[in-house]
This record gives structure tokens, C-alpha cells and sequence, in this order.
């Protein structure tokens, strides 16, 4: 099961020395990394792992280096934008050392504030990264008041005049102020054990759609515990021994469903044996990108591309044949298109949502 990260590094391949030596600065500092070095089990297809990464990751550094951005980094990058809408992900441009002083940067990528380590890997721009992925920023101790000195943990005020009591007995007297002061100082009080935790837990979970009502067809899942079970009331019950929790009792639950995107919730699990969770699914918000060429392979401009089926949805070809249609289906729904130009004929392809390789040819009539 995936589990929750502070930050997704996002890079360059070229750029792999640096980026992971402030995976391990970040790392020493607390933070939970998701980098891919680290992340993608090998023997499984890696993009799911960067899908997985990303849903996990509550932020995305995009390191920009003397390359320029990578291959997967716009991808990675608009993913994280889209999330970013509807949950506040922050996405940090970061330009690393070699990046020229007026890096060229995607759009979305400068209406961001950056953080610069062009001049080195500094304490400073660490910080200032960290403050980014955490929201909270270290601010200086302000300055010990002046007036008084310090000495062996005691504050001494100036001395006002001389005191002519001998040092025997003034010694005397501040031993039995002291034995007074620890018999009549209040004890603290003695707070009794916290309740043992339960050996088991019984973990209820009910999936509801966007509008608030419950739904069937769905699947659960979660980062600890047992196969999640289908109760006869529409619940999903998952039983999790108290051994596989982790030590901060954080319990990660998912939910997909075929008509709408997923959705997860994070619980910490305490003293009830039987607690429960409610998991909202979101509107779908997908799209398909592609290509309309003629029958010799040339592409069409102002081409119209809509759904077969009547899904609601409209997008027209530019000067090089590309097309973005924008579709509130979830991602990988095998949708019929069809492209459509006064003049030239229709063509009709069978393409999936959320992916960029839908090729389309227009039949002259």
C-alpha cells in the first residue's frame, strides 16, 4: 500500500546528483520523500508508481536545472496544478545550480514564487524549501533582555547596596527558606496510566458520491490492515490488528468508483476499537489529447472533435492537427470520438481518458 509523503521530486533525469542529495538534507530534517530512485519497485510498470506517488504526496518540488525540465515533469507538474485547485497543493518551482538567470519556465510555473539554489545547496534555501512544503517558516529567537547577567542558571540583579550580614549567616537563612520553599511548593499531580489500546480494530467505512448520497460499485482500500469487506448495509469493514499500525497511528483509506474520481481520508486511530470514516468521491475531471491528419498523414486544422456517445465535451484542432478535450469522465474510460470538417468527411476513433496518444483520421468524403 502507498504510503503519505510531505513532497514529490519532480526533475530531470541530468539533474539526479543534486536533487537526491536534498532528498537526504530533507529527509535528515523530518520530511517523508517520495523520489523515484527510492519509490518504483522494480518489476512493475513505473508509470503507475508516479501515479501513485503523486496521489500520495501532499507537495511537488520541480527542480529546474542547465536542461530545463524533463520529460515527465510537465505531466507530473499538471497533475499537481489540478490537485492543486481543489485541495491547495503547493508546487514549488526550485532552480538548481547551472540554471540560467532567466530560466525559461512554463506558464503555470511562473506565477509561482521559486526557490533559488542556483548559488548552492544553502541552509538558507533549504529552509526556504521547507517552508514551502510544510507551511511553516522558523523565525529568530528573539533577543535575551539586557539589564540583568547570567550566572549558573540564576538571575543576579545589580547590587543596590551592601548587605553587612556575615556570610554564615546568610547562607543559614537562604538553606531554610529553601527547605520551606520545597515542603510547601505544590506537588504536581500524578496522572494515572493511559488506557491500554485495543488489540483490534473494527474499522467502518462508508463511501458516499458528491452530492452526499451512498454508493455501490465502489472499491476500498488501505494503507494497514486486512482485506476491506462489503457489509450487507453498504459499509465497508476492515479489521486491523493493533501490530500493523504505524507508530503515529495514521491510517490512510482510499476509495475508487468507475462514475467518479476517487478520494481519501486520513485517521489516527486512539482508544475506540470500532471507529468509522466517511469518504466524499469527487466529480470526475479528465481529458484526451491527440491528433487529426488526413489520409497521407498531414494534419487538419480547425478540425471539431466531440464525444460519440453524447458526453458533454468540444475541442477543435490547431494549426498542427492537436486537439485537448476536456471531459468530466474519470481517466481511462475508453470513449468513441468523432472529428468532424465542412469539406473533408468525419473520422471516428475509439480513445482512452487521460491520455495524450489519440490519433484520428479524417476520411474525405
Amino acid at each position: 500500500m502507498p504510503a503519505e509523503f510531505d513532497v514529490f521530486l519532480s526533475h530531470n533525469s541530468q539533474d539526479k546528483p543534486v536533487v537526491e542529495e536534498i532528498a537526504v538534507r530533507l529527509r535528515a530534517e523530518g520530511l517523508s520523500v517520495w523520489l523515484d530512485e527510492w519509490e518504483l519497485r522494480p518489476g512493475f510498470p513505473w508509470q503507475e508508481g508516479l501515479e501513485e506517488g503523486v496521489r500520495a504526496s501532499r507537495a511537488v518540488a520541480v527542480f529546474v536545472g542547465a536542461s530545463g525540465l524533463g520529460a515527465w515533469e510537465e505531466p507530473e507538474m499538471r497533475a499537481f496544478l489540478a490537485r492543486s485547485r481543489r485541495e491547495t497543493i503547493p508546487v514549488i518551482p526550485v532552480l538548481l545550480p547551472g540554471c540560467p538567470d532567466s530560466p525559461k519556465l512554463s506558464l503555470f510555473l511562473e506565477a509561482l514564487t521559486w526557490v533559488d539554489l542556483r548559488e548552492g545547496v544553502t541552509e538558507e534555501g533549504l529552509a526556504k524549501l521547507i517552508w514551502g512544503i510544510t507551511g511553516t517558516k522558523d523565525d529568530p529567537q528573539p533577543p535575551v533582555a539586557t539589564g540583568k547577567r547570567k550566572r549558573r542558571g540564576f538571575l543576579i540583579a545589580p547590587q543596590t547596596r551592601k548587605v553587612r550580614w556575615s556570610w554564615g549567616i546568610g547562607l543559614s537563612l537562604l538553606g531554610v527558606l529553601l527547605t520551606l520553599g520545597a515542603w510547601l511548593w505544590p506537588r504536581p499531580p500524578t496522572n494515572p496510566p493511559p488506557p491500554p489500546k485495543p488489540a483490534l480494530y473494527a474499522l467502518r467505512v462508508q463511501v458516499l458520491d458528491p452530492q452526499g448520497r451512498p454508493v455501490t460499485g465502489s472499491k476500498v482500500r488501505t494503507s494497514a490492515g486486512n482485506e476491506p469487506q462489503l457489509l450487507p448495509d453498504g459499509w465497508w469493514e476492515i479489521e486491523i490488528p493493533a501490530a500493523k499500525i504505524p507508530v503515529d497511528g495514521k491510517l490512510s483509506i482510499w476509495a475508487e468508483h468507475e462514475e467518479w474520481e476517487g478520494n481519501r481520508v486520513v485517521l489516527r486511530l486512539g482508544d475506540d476499537p470500532n471507529p468509522s470514516a466517511t469518504i466524499h468521491l469527487k466529480e470526475p475531471d479528465s481529458w484526451i489529447r491527440g491528433r487529426v491528419v488526413d489520409a497521407n498523414g498531414q494534419p487538419l486544422a480547425n478540425v471539431r472533435v466531440t464525444p460519440k456517445d453524447g458526453t458533454p465535451g468540444e475541442a477543435s484542432t490547431d494549426s498542427s492537427g492537436r486537439f485537448e478535450l476536456k471531459l468530466a469522465v474519470p481517466r481511462e474510460r475508453l470513449i468513441r470520438l468523432q472529428a468532424v470538417r465542412d469539406g473533408l468527411g468525419s473520422g471516428e476513433r475509439f480513445c482512452y481518458a487521460g491520455r495524450d496518444s489519440c490519433r484520428i483520421t479524417l476520411e474525405k468524403k
